[in-house]
């Protein structure tokens, strides 16, 4: 019977020890302000934590430090709340027992994003609960704008703190600071990290790592085994985690982990966002650049030789080291079990996924893979990198094809695109564009390019190719036939038209247009200027040796002439894109051209001049009597003046 008492007397005191009770900290109100002794702040202004300093509420202390904006009780319109600012912290410490539970009630749940610092946080639809055994437990706020809290109800017990076991390392035990040191360790060292790393990926035992190191290099690194939490992507885990080295099939790794804390903070997406390495496949396929461990993006690639088993080969086209067009290839498996798009083998698609390295092979473990959306022909154009496989996503309308090049001149019409490319800086709208043009190498295909030659327009995301000369005159070689878009309505392209006798020009390369001006022969060489000074623009002519026996017919006639503009040396690229891209180094940047006319559009002609009188002026005029410098589509009326000597006559010509 004294046993049993003694046992009765354990329990109930087992039980009294443990007994809970909780504590309030409400800053919803001005009564409960003041009541944590708090001074209460008027409309529009906060009373700040860290300088009115901890305050004790029944032996739970609260403190905080200050984030991007002091940690502060906040009145907006007598809605009071306490608002933790990014990086910014709250602790609850007591001095006695244990904080067994939080819950923390929100006032606003946007931007409700809290960690702690030991135990298990989760929240959903505003009220965060908190789980542990602590004498204190700090929140931080990571997220963005602030965490505008409502209450702090705390649990706390009498009972003595349970405490994380004492920490077991061996005082002697190997200390490692950076990931770039772990492949030098020798296999089964066990070591202790001592220093931050935040979380690239995580799949199921698979804990891939990030580093950032003091010289500004991100290194990468691996933990095989379950290291007792589930972490957020971009989550910071502290210095202290414990694991060993290991190298498996040529992977060097971190195994049996340990001691692995609550996230520290949660980064910004750009800084777990995969690496974007499109056009670089064979640099990071090479085992000795060292990209194993990397999460990495690749767009305008090919999937090919699927197998039931998850396996895959990735190929892209892009120029090595001496501008040379390569094929590179990279192996895949299917590590994640994800779903694999129907492959069409003429597609190209955009590929995420962690690198790592199999018997000296670098392969890829894919996340995501998507078929290419395609691109707007000016992204193309303004963003493209040569070598690198695109998908265009506008009607593009064929202006003119060139049979010796196999060569087709598109052009997507477009006179105003939505500008998005630094819509992450707030800058997106629609813009007034000029039509960006594009050539279409056939390869050296015949067939194709008698079916492109003899199209009006091509079908959106059909018209696929690698990239070359994006800065001079841009071409896509093809990779597949392009559809032909059926019963459309063609519009009316816009050619622009450049006189040269003025002596101006601002196409851009493989552009096709009109080239106006008086054709002569100068010193042998085939040109259009000015009929009166003949000033020749300093411009080469790559005239087809039929058209120039044509117009060699009515020398010093006016022409306008349908041409491809082609440049002859790369332009600068211009700083502020999309602007155009200009020679800046060169006065005369507008006579960096070749211009290479395929048909005369129209040519006038004065072939009646009366003795002793000089054509002096030749104007077209239309029906409406608007007059134009040049030859307009339709009808015009020739105006001709000639000079006697004394006076100045006009002849109407229909």
């Amino acid at each position: 019977m004294n046993r049993f008492f003694s046992l009765f007397l354990m329990a109930f005191t087992a039980f009294f020890v443990l007994q809970a009770a909780e504590v309030t900290f409400d800053f919803s109100s001005a009564q409960g302000i003041a009541a944590m002794g708090y001074v209460v702040p008027d409309q529009g202004a906060g009373t700040n934590l860290t300088v009115a300093g901890p305050v004790t509420v029944s032996g739970v202390t609260l403190s905080a430090t200050d984030g991007a904006t002091p940690t502060r009780i906040w009145n907006s319109q007598d809605k009071y709340s306490l608002r933790i600012y990014v990086d910014g912290t709250i602790t609850l410490t007591v001095a006695e027992g244990s904080i067994t539970g939080v819950t923390v009630n929100a006032a606003n749940t946007a931007n409700f994003d809290l960690l702690s610092d030991v135990g298990d946080y989760s929240a959903a639809d505003g009220v965060g609960t908190w789980t542990g055994n602590a004498s204190s437990v700090t929140f931080t706020h990571y997220g963005t704008k602030n965490a505008q809290v409502a209450s702090l109800v705390v649990t706390t017990s009498e009972g003595t703190v349970i405490p994380d076991p004492d920490d077991p390392i061996d005082p002697n035990i190997t200390k490692l600071d950076s990931i770039q040191n772990l492949a030098s360790l020798e296999d089964g060292t066990e070591f202790q990290f001592t220093s931050e790393v935040y979380v690239n990926y995580q799949w199921n035992d698979y804990l891939w790592v990030m580093q950032l190191a003091q010289d500004g290099e991100a290194y990468a690194g691996l933990i095989y085994g379950n290291p007792g939490k589930e972490y957020q992507l971009g989550a910071v885990i502290p210095a202290g985690w414990t694991g060993k080295k290991s190298t498996y099939k040529g992977l060097v790794e971190v195994i049996e982990p340990a001691h692995f804390a609550n996230a520290k903070t949660i980064l910004e997406w750009d800084m777990y966002s995969a690496f974007d390495c499109t056009g670089g496949l064979s640099e990071i396929a090479d085992p000795e650049n060292g990209w194993q461990n990397y999460k990495v993006f690749l767009d305008g690639v090919k999937l090919s030789d699927i197998d039931n088993r998850g396996n895959f080969t990735i190929t892209s086209v892009e120029a090595d080291e001496s501008g040379n067009m390569i094929e590179a290839t990279m192996p895949g498996f299917n590590k994640f079990g994800i779903d694999y798009p129907e492959v069409d083998p003429s597609e190209i698609y955009g590929i995420e996924g962690m690198l790592t390295i199999y018997n000296g092979v670098i392969e890829m473990y894919p996340i995501t893979i998507t078929n290419d959306p395609g691109a707007k022909l000016w992204k193309v154009l303004y963003e493209g990198e040569d070598g690198t496989q695109y998908k265009v996503s506008d009607t593009l309308y064929v202006a003119a094809a060139v049979e010796a090049s196999k060569l087709v001149f598109v052009t997507d019409n477009v006179d105003r695109i939505y500008y998005d490319t630094y819509a992450e800086w707030g800058y997106a709208e629609w813009m007034d564009w000029y039509p960006d043009w594009i050539a279409l190498d056939c390869a050296g295909d015949e067939d194709l390019f008698n079916v492109l030659a003899h199209a009006d327009a091509l079908t959106p995301c059909t018209v696929k190719g690698v990239l070359h000369d994006s800065m001079t005159n841009p071409r896509l070689v093809l990779n597949s036939e392009p559809a032909a878009l059926e019963d459309v309505e063609l519009p009316m392209l816009t050619l622009f038209q450049y006189n040269l006798s003025e002596d101006y020009i601002a196409a851009l390369g493989h552009e096709v247009g009109r080239a106006d001006g008086y054709f002569f022969f100068k010193d042998g060489v085939p040109c259009l200027c000015s009929e009166l000074d003949t000033v020749v623009v300093k411009l080469d002519f790559d005239f087809a040796p039929e058209l120039e026996a044509q117009m060699a017919e009515k020398e010093g006639c006016n022409y306008s002439l349908l041409c491809v503009f082609t440049l002859n040396e790369p332009w600068e690229e211009n700083a502020y894109a999309p602007m155009r891209r200009i020679h800046t180094t060169d006065e005369d940047y507008y006579t960096n051209y070749t211009i290479h006319p395929l048909a005369v559009l129209s040519c006038t002609a004065v072939d009646e001049i009366e003795a002793g009188k000089q054509v002096v002026d030749v104007k077209y005029v239309s029906p409406a009597g608007v007059v134009s410098k040049m030859p307009q589509d339709g009808v015009n009326i020739v105006v001709k003046t000639h000079n006697d000597g004394s006076r100045t006559t006009t002849k109407r010509l229909n």
